[in-house]
């Protein structure tokens, strides 16, 4: 099947076109602010493109696979109920869909392994924590896309009490991504009077061995190993895979391993490094779109 892939997130927007499986041509740009925006450049992205049978574009936040929902206003802002998969049809006169880009991700890392287990849980921890859940071999978006939000979960205080901006914008106050995603590493780290940095400088040597970042690693490694405990309570899996750009730092990896052994045993499950890397997304959707039930070569 030709055709064409996009991963839109808080951070870049990446095109992707594909013929018979392979990849034909890349581009990727930063992302467009507001949803106008976003829909010029994407007008400027794909034109000039390989044709295409379908498109699929992984996307930030919540998706009933037409519109874009947005959780975190913190992160992306204006792009709430866009009507994404149209404006693409509209763009590209062939039909679109669309998928959660952890979503997307998690079905690329289950289709990349021959021996994948069937119940498998993907987290991305990079601006913000995403997961994908694939179970008895099936992708799980949920009616309304909402399936797999594990950064959105884990509230420890929520509603009222909290000053303005001391809390996600979901709404649910402390949940895991405004504990231990790479915007909170900046923001909690800046609060120190340690300086403005991204959460990538300070994984970067010499900024990595500061006992002030050793320590918020352990709290959130820590946060993000009970949060897949908690997962793994509800659906009993049999693997994590952790991928995003904090994520997939060897500090960070080894934090949630270490903290997961310290679980009780029933509660543990085995942690590895996704494999597909920044283009999980990109590749999952492709699979995704070769997969469905309708899907023609």
């Amino acid at each position: 099947m030709d055709c064409l892939t996009l991963d839109i997130g808080g951070t870049k927007t990446a095109a992707a076109w594909w013929q018979g499986g392979l990849l034909l041509q890349r581009r990727e740009e930063p992302t467009a602010g507001d949803a106008p925006a976003l829909l010029e450049q994407l007008a400027r992205m794909l034109s000039g493109g390989p044709p295409v049978q379908c498109v699929g574009a992984a996307v930030t936040g919540v998706t009933d696979g037409r519109r874009v929902g947005v959780l975190n206003r913190q992160m992306i802002g204006g792009w709430d109920g866009l009507p994404l998969a149209e404006h693409l049809e509209q763009l590209l006169g062939v039909p679109a869909w669309l998928l959660n880009d952890a979503q997307a991700a998690a079905w690329g890392e289950y289709r990349a392994r021959a021996d994948a287990p069937a119940d498998l849980l993907f987290v991305t921890v990079s601006t913000g924590i995403g997961a994908g859940i694939v179970l008895d071999g099936r992708l799980r978006s949920g009616s309304t896309g909402l399936a797999g939000h594990l950064g959105h979960g884990g509230a420890r205080a929520a509603g009222g009490g909290q000053a303005p901006g001391s809390a996600c914008s979901c709404g649910r106050g402390d949940c895991l991504e405004w504990r231990a995603s790479g915007s909170a590493m900046a923001r909690d780290l800046a609060a120190l009077g340690l300086g403005l940095r991204s959460a990538r400088a300070w994984m970067a040597a010499p900024h990595q061995d500061h006992p002030a970042v050793q320590d918020w690693l352990d709290r959130a490694t820590r946060a993000v190993a009970e949060a897949i405990a908690d997962a793994h309570a509800l659906l009993d899996l049999h693997g994590v895979l952790l991928g995003g750009g904090l994520g997939l730092h060897p500090r960070f990896l080894q934090g949630v391993q270490r903290a997961m052994l310290a679980l009780p045993a029933r509660f543990r499950v085995p942690v590895d490094a996704a494999r597909l890397g920044p283009d999980a997304g990109l590749r999952g959707m492709a699979c995704w779109l070769q997969d469905r039930p309708d899907a023609s070569d």
